[in-house]
């Protein structure tokens, strides 16, 4: 059942029928429901595969999302996981159906203007992930103090369910530090991961580009 926000002349927010409407943004977004009686074709099998693929990946990675694409759609209606969405579907999976899967080397969890890391590089410890990267020379001075953003994504998970899942830190070191750390569990350095960084400045608004570091 759908409700009329604000009075007879407000809102849908709800089901109307086969419409669905809510709110994206402050605009009233309105799209149509139901079931197509007719079987799915190739394409939309493809498409159907493609958006579960990057729906594994980006979900367990939604807090550095909602930072590393807000820029990328400041003054638009567009959401920064539906950036994300876009992005990983045009630019980083990889085969065709039924066997389309992520080339994590593509993926960008951020995006944006600050100077991306310089030659990052990893070191597994006993007790988590060393992260290392470079300083160039050249680098404006407003950019030292970045704060690093780290992500390593387990696609097989750290138990027996197998679910995806990340281990996510968002404000660690100043990028002239050139180094931060990342604690994980045996079971998490026992699984198979994908790592990235980017930095973040104060503001928490301006962002770098992301960068897969390794797996």
């Amino acid at each position: 059942m759908g409700t009329l926000n604000n009075g007879p002349f407000g809102h849908i927010n709800g089901r109307v029928g086969n419409l669905v409407s809510y709110t994206l943004k402050g605009k009233n977004v309105i799209r149509t429901a139901g079931k197509n009686a007719k079987p799915p074709t190739l394409a939309k099998l493809a498409n159907y595969q493609r958006m579960k693929v990057t729906n594994a990946f980006l979900k367990p990675t939604l807090a550095l999302l909602n930072l590393g694409f807000a820029k990328a759609v400041e003054d638009t209606d567009r959401s920064a996981y539906n950036e994300a969405v876009s992005y990983h579907k045009k630019h980083a999976l990889q085969g065709v159906y039924p066997n389309i899967s992520m080339d994590y080397s593509k993926a960008m969890l951020s995006k944006g203007n600050l100077p991306p890391a310089v030659s990052p590089a990893l070191n597994i410890l006993s007790n988590g992930i060393e992260f290392t990267w470079e300083m160039p020379g050249n680098i404006a001075p407003q950019c030292l103090n970045n704060r690093a953003m780290l992500l390593v994504f387990f696609p097989e998970g750290v138990n027996a369910t197998r679910i995806p899942r990340a281990a996510i830190e968002l404000s660690g070191a100043r990028r002239h530090e050139c180094r931060d750390f990342m604690a994980l569990t045996a079971a998490e350095l026992g699984k198979p991961f994908e790592a990235y960084i980017a930095f973040i400045a104060d503001d928490r608004l301006n962002v770098s580009d992301s960068v897969w570091v390794g797996a």
